[in-house]
């Protein structure tokens, strides 16, 4: 496993950039509309940092020893301040009501508990705050839902750790925000298939 995670670290971003330009816009819908205090839940290599406004006062947290590396380089490289705390976000190491944004972009699929992070998420925003966040999410469709449970043990080997058939959505929306806007579509990846992403805004 730890090989693994190394091997999928190292390639994270060359595997990532046949897609990245699709995914841009939703990096600007979500870090580029951070302010504030910032927490970035599962910073992994940084693809965010291009896209938060200087004015952001930026927390990462990072659980993979192998990702927090690149990231402290490619914060170098971007020439940004940011923090980072090795730890997962299930139970995050700050007080209530300590960031006026969190973020999570692709991430939620790869935690161990997705429920748990959304709530911590939740605890940790300021009145006023907001959650921002783009997933992909298990298909509305029976035959794309089957297709992901059928698929999801090979993925989960081969990505280390991501799955494709969380409901996400049910987990944001019962997480206890204030409000809930998101919108649903699918992502064209270059396969046969395209995959079911939200991207949307929670506030506490």
């Amino acid at each position: 496993m730890a090989i693994s995670k190394w091997l999928f670290a190292t390639w994270y971003d060359l595997l990532n950039s046949g897609v990245e330009g699709r995914v841009v816009p939703y990096r600007k819908l979500t870090a580029g509309n951070a302010w504030g205090d910032v927490l970035e839940i599962g910073g992994g290599t940084g693809a965010n940092l291009p896209y938060y406004p200087e004015s952001a006062n930026i927390t990462f947290i990072e659980p993979d020893t192998h990702m927090v590396r690149k990231l402290r380089r490619n914060i170098v490289r971007h020439k940004r301040s940011a923090a980072i705390v090795q730890q997962g976000g299930e139970s995050l190491p700050f007080a209530d009501a300590s960031f006026d944004t969190v973020v999570t972009t692709l991430v939620l699929c790869m935690v161990s508990d997705a429920d748990a992070v959304v709530r911590e998420a939740r605890r940790v925003l300021r009145p006023g705050g907001a959650f921002l966040f783009y997933e992909h999410v298990i298909s509305p469709r029976p035959r794309g839902r089957w297709w992901q449970h059928r698929l999801n043990p090979a993925w989960k080997c081969l990505t280390t750790g991501c799955n494709l058939n969380r409901d996400l959505t049910a987990s944001i929306r019962n997480a206890g925000f204030t409000s809930v806007e998101l919108e649903a579509f699918d992502l064209s990846v270059r396969l046969p298939v395209t995959i079911p992403n939200i991207v949307g805004i929670a506030r506490g």
